[in-house]
């Protein structure tokens, strides 16, 4: 199911910039819109809105995340991962690398570069192994944007 943007959105551009399909559109300060025919549903637009104006299609606003460190990363589990490549070919940010595997092997396994992932669980939703996954926020023990509430700065560290 679709997300949605309500009037709290102030227009800052950021929830265009970390959509993994390309879903959000908009006029900067103004209100983005989010196209639900190509929406996946991955929350990322919404862990990253500084002031909490992305709705799931029940009409729950998600909460966005306070510190950006704190976004849930993708997580490789390497005794899991074959080095398959489906997670590279799926991830739109190209933040997912093969690298030499820990066990040195010979075989090769996926890493994640934490600082271009936006925890859009693609990769996650492709890998048959189950060798990479995004955390859910909501198990985590992390500070989230109040609803109304406007971040001040970058909303960053």
């Amino acid at each position: 199911m679709p997300h949605f943007i309500n009037q709290d959105c102030v227009g800052c551009t950021v929830c265009e910039r970390v959509c993994p399909v390309d879903a959000i559109s908009g006029v900067r300060k103004e209100v983005f819109y989010i196209d639900p025919d190509i929406c996946i549903d991955c929350h990322a637009c919404a862990w990253f809105c500084p002031v909490s104006a992305i709705e799931g299609a029940d009409g729950e606003v998600i909460l966005g995340i306070k510190k950006k460190k704190d976004i849930p990363k993708a997580i490789v589990i390497p005794s899991d991962c074959t080095g398959c490549e489906y997670c590279i070919d799926v991830c739109p940010f190209d933040c997912i690398d093969l690298v030499e595997s820990p066990d040195n092997n010979f075989n090769k396994i996926v890493a994640v570069n934490e600082k271009t992932c936006v925890g859009c669980s693609l990769c996650e939703d492709i890998c048959i192994k189950g060798a990479i996954y995004v955390p859910d926020p909501e198990e985590m023990n992390i500070e989230r944007i109040a609803v109304g509430s406007k971040m001040v700065g970058k909303g960053e560290d």
